[in-house]
């Protein structure tokens, strides 16, 4: 395996940062090292470029592309240069921050890099915390002032959240994108937008094959690229059905799990 592998697609959250929302010293020399060594890395994540690209900073890989908003977009770290972007229709965010309104469910939109909630919430406090974003509070903007979101995210309780999935898989669900990042964030994205579309289009760009692909991840929204991957190594913290569809199990998040398993089988 050591000499057929050709590129590293790694999320974020829950997968390759620690909790506390930080990358060892470790984690950033392994990478580096692989880099090095040929490899291309890629970044994918749900985030969007104000938030990940202090972790692609930290990562001291370069002006690399990031796959964004789980496949939305594809930005670079440094330059913040766009290669490719689709957003959600307007009339459907429209709709859906409607039914947000109507039903009194935490919603929040991203564009232009802005992160835009209502009014300041503990659920907004929260994501701020978790992420380091900084949210716009626009009020009743949020649901009239729409000009293309990149995402659209639910933040609530488990349970409201499968309610709110299974509306919103009945009505958009053959147009968006519709996964959970984590157990209370429900993401909404571009129709045919996914990590794994996202990616097999970079991977066929730089002319490899997905058999020459790593990806690693630990939830719902990273399941196409592990589907799509050679390779697919799901963290120790990851969901039960992301673990089922894994070929390999490495170490969780805070233990450095993504890498040790490039240390040991790579390097």
């Amino acid at each position: 395996m050591r000499d057929s592998i050709k590129l590293l697609a790694i999320d974020l959250d829950d997968t390759l940062v620690r909790d506390d929302n930080t990358i060892s010293e470790y984690t950033r020399k392994i990478l580096q090292q692989a880099q090095d060594k040929g490899i291309q890395i890629v970044i994918a994540t749900g985030r969007m470029y104000q938030t990940a690209r202090p972790v692609g900073l930290a990562l001291g890989l370069g002006d690399l592309p990031m796959i964004l908003f789980s496949g939305g977009l594809v930005q670079r770290i440094e330059s913040g240069e766009k290669l490719w972007e689709q957003t959600i229709p307007v009339p459907i965010a429209k709709e859906i921050l409607a039914l947000a309104r109507d039903n009194d469910w935490y919603v929040q939109s991203y564009e232009t890099d802005a992160l835009l909630v209502h009014h300041e919430t503990e659920q907004s406090r929260f994501y701020e915390k978790t992420v380091g974003a900084k949210a716009v509070y626009i009020g009743d903007d949020l649901y009239t002032n729409v000009t293309g979101p990149n995402k659209l995210l639910f933040l609530e309780e488990p349970a409201k959240l499968e309610v709110i999935s299974k509306l919103l898989q009945e009505k958009y669900g053959d147009v968006l994108e519709i996964v959970r990042s984590k157990v209370n964030f429900l993401e909404i994205n571009c129709g045919h937008c996914t990590k794994g579309s996202t990616l097999a289009n970079m991977v066929t760009d730089l002319g490899l094959r997905a058999s020459e692909v790593v990806a690693f991840g630990n939830s719902q929204n990273d399941i196409s690229m592990l589907e799509y991957a050679g390779t697919a190594v799901a963290v120790a913290n990851a969901e039960d059905n992301v673990k089922a569809i894994a070929q390999i199990v490495c170490p969780s998040n805070e233990d450095d799990g993504v890498a040790h398993w490039i240390e040991e089988n790579i390097l």
